[in-house]
C-alpha cells in the first residue's frame, strides 16, 4: 500500500538524520505529504507526536553511546541536538530515570525506544460509511478546554463538568435550542507537542451577543469527509467505544486507501439523539480534507 510505503520512507529519513537538525516539515516531505496531514496520521497511528518520536529515538541512541563508549557527555549531547549539557541531562533523566553520567556506569538500567515499523494488516472488518460534503463556515459558541495528553480521559471529564454546572444548557439557551440538546465537539489548534483545544458548542445565531464567560470559534468554509456511528450515549461521561473505533479506522484504514488527506481546520463530532428516550445517539465525525 502506497501510504504505508511512504510512512516507512519517512521513518527511514528520521533514522538517517537523528544526529542532524530535522523538522517536522522535512519528515513530512519524505512521506510526500503535507506537514499537517502527516502529524495527524502519525499521532493517530502511533500514539506519539512526531517530535516525541524523534526525541525518544535520539535519547535511545545517546544512552547506547554513553553505556558502550567512552564518549564525553557534552559531545553526545551536541551530537543529538542539545545545545547544553543541562538541557540534555534534563531530557535524558526524564526518559531513562538516571543522569547521563550514571548511564556510563555498569549495571544501570536504561530504556530503549525502538524504531517504528509500519505494516499492512488484512482485516475482515465491515465497510466504512462516509460522504464528502461542502460545509459553509459559521461562528460557534461554547466552552473550550486545552487537551494535554489523553483526549478520551480529559474530554469526558470536561463534558461532565459543563453538564453539571449548567454551562451546557446556557449554550443551548443562547442558541435558541431546548435544554438537554446535544452540543457538537470541535477539535482545533493541534500543536507539535500533541496538545489541542476542544470546544463543546453549537452555531451561534446571527445577532446574538456572546457572554464573557463563553468562548467562540470561527469555522471556515470547508470540504469534509463525514463518517457516522450509532452509539449508546455515555451517561457516565465515558466516550462510547464505537466512536473511538471510528476515529481509529479513519486513520488506519480510510486515509491510507483514500485519495484525500487531512487539511488544517477544526475536526468535529456532531451528536444527535435518535429518539425522545435519550438513550441512543448518532455521532458523525467530520474531518476537513482535500484531494491529494
Amino acid at each position: 500500500m502506497e501510504t504505508i510505503r511512504l510512512l516507512q520512507q519517512a521513518i527511514d529519513y528520521v533514522e538517517q538524520n537523528l544526529n542532524s537538525a530535522i523538522g517536522v516539515e522535512d519528515i513530512a516531505g519524505a512521506a510526500m505529504t503535507s506537514k499537517y496531514h502527516f502529524q495527524r496520521m502519525f499521532h493517530a497511528l502511533t500514539g506519539f507526536t512526531v517530535t516525541e518520536y524523534v526525541r525518544n529515538r535520539r535519547l535511545t541512541l545517546a544512552a547506547e553511546e554513553l553505556a558502550g563508549t567512552d564518549g564525553k557527555v557534552i559531545d553526545i549531547a551536541l551530537k543529538y541536538g542539545y545545545e547544553t549539557p543541562e538541557s540534555f541531562a534534563k531530557a535524558f533523566q526524564r526518559m531513562h530515570g538516571v543522569t547521563p553520567q550514571m548511564a556510563k556506569k555498569k549495571n544501570v538500567k536504561l530504556k530503549s525506544f525502538p524504531r517504528i515499523s509500519f505494516q499492512i494488516q488484512i482485516k475482515g472488518e465491515t465497510e466504512m460509511n462516509y460522504r464528502i460534503t461542502e460545509e459553509k463556515g459559521c461562528l460557534v459558541i461554547g466552552k473550550e478546554v486545552i487537551v494535554h495528553q489523553d483526549a478520551y480521559t480529559e474530554i469526558p471529564a470536561f463534558v461532565e463538568k459543563i453538564w453539571k454546572d449548567g454551562t451546557h444548557d446556557r449554550i443551548n439557551e443562547l442558541a435558541g435550542r431546548p435544554a438537554g440538546s446535544l452540543l457538537f465537539g470541535y477539535y482545533y489548534d493541534f500543536s507539535e507537542d500533541g496538545t489541542k483545544r476542544y470546544l463543546m458548542g453549537i452555531e451561534l445565531p446571527e445577532g446574538q451577543e456572546v457572554p464573557q464567560e463563553l468562548d467562540t470559534l470561527t469555522v471556515p468554509d470547508q470540504t469534509y469527509a463525514v463518517f457516522d456511528s450509532r452509539d449508546t450515549f455515555p451517561d457516565d461521561a465515558e466516550i462510547g467505544l464505537e466512536i473511538l473505533n471510528v476515529w481509529r479506522r479513519i486513520y488506519s484504514e480510510w486515509f491510507p486507501s483514500a485519495g484525500f488527506e487531512q487539511v488544517e481546520g477544526p475536526c468535529m463530532e456532531k451528536y444527535y439523539w435518535t429518539d425522545d428516550t435519550h438513550e441512543e445517539s448518532i455521532c458523525e465525525v467530520w474531518i476537513p480534507v482535500a484531494k491529494k
